[in-house]
């Protein structure tokens, strides 16, 4: 085939990579937010199977630490059962997974939020967690991070513009406007590099929401090939790369004592 033919074809698919993409996107966030809304509405949102908040299961050997704790943090305008799947797929593996419901809809400001998750994780004895965050539950982790040392040992973020958005100024809502890069919460927390390189930030090939702005100076930034904002969090590619980062806190030797 000639390369002037060649060149059309390339463009075809790369077109049907997209749309089918999106619209895999379109209906994941259409049924977790779906699946969240009647968890909430049966009163069961994001519980484990004993009813409550946080669920403990298996303990690790003692020559490894246990597992770690895990907080999710969901993305504005998603409430906490929106990760559920995610947080099956994590309690299967043994770990304690703890989330916040207080957050709702997740639309107060960044400082607010983090001192939300503070106070949960300090009422459940918790500390040195692994936060797993989507889109703005990872500015929200990093916050959290930086303000209450301690809580949370690590994170990996997926979606998250973490340098803002160049086009939340014109955005409808004040929780909207709030990822105005030039606004001076989110122009401090971009300035504060301390806790960058226990951050693991993921990015989709395609995010038509977040466009730029996810990778982070001193992290471990990771694209992978995923079309979309949303369904990164079922992706296989993710769930690797998420089994990875908490294979290398489990094999963490037990420190003497």
């Amino acid at each position: 085939m000639s390369p002037s033919n060649r060149k059309p074809r390339e463009r075809l698919g790369r077109a049907a990579w997209l749309a089918e993409g999106l619209a895999r996107d379109a209906a994941y966030v259409t049924v977790r937010q779906l699946g969240a809304l009647g968890a909430r509405r049966r009163g069961a949102a994001a519980l484990g199977p004993d009813g409550s908040r946080v669920v403990r299961t298996t303990p690790a050997p003692p020559s490894v630490r246990r597992p770690p704790a895990v907080v999710l943090i969901p993305g504005i305008y998603e409430p906490a059962a929106f990760m559920d799947p995610l947080r099956l797929w994590l309690e299967r593996r043994g770990h304690e997974v703890a989330i916040v419901e207080e957050l709702g809809w997740n639309l107060r400001p960044l400082k607010e939020s983090a001192d939300l998750v503070a106070a949960r994780l300090e009422e459940l004895g918790i500390a040195d967690a692994l936060v797993v965050a989507h889109s703005k539950g990872g500015l929200i982790g990093k916050e959290l991070m930086v303000s209450h040392p301690g809580l949370a040992a690590g994170m990996v973020a997926a979606s998250t513009p973490f340098a803002g958005h160049p086009y939340s100024r014109f955005a409808p809502t004040p929780s909207l406007r709030a990822f105005n890069p030039a606004l001076p919460a989110l122009a401090a927390l971009a300035r504060e590099q301390s806790v960058n390189s226990r951050i693991v930030s993921v990015a989709g090939a395609v995010d038509p929401i977040v466009s730029r702005g996810t990778e982070l100076e001193g992290a471990r930034n990771v694209r992978l090939p995923v079309v979309g904002h949303f369904r990164i969090l079922g992706h296989p590619a993710f769930l690797e790369l998420l089994e990875g980062v908490l294979g290398e806190w489990n094999c963490w030797p037990v420190p003497d004592r």
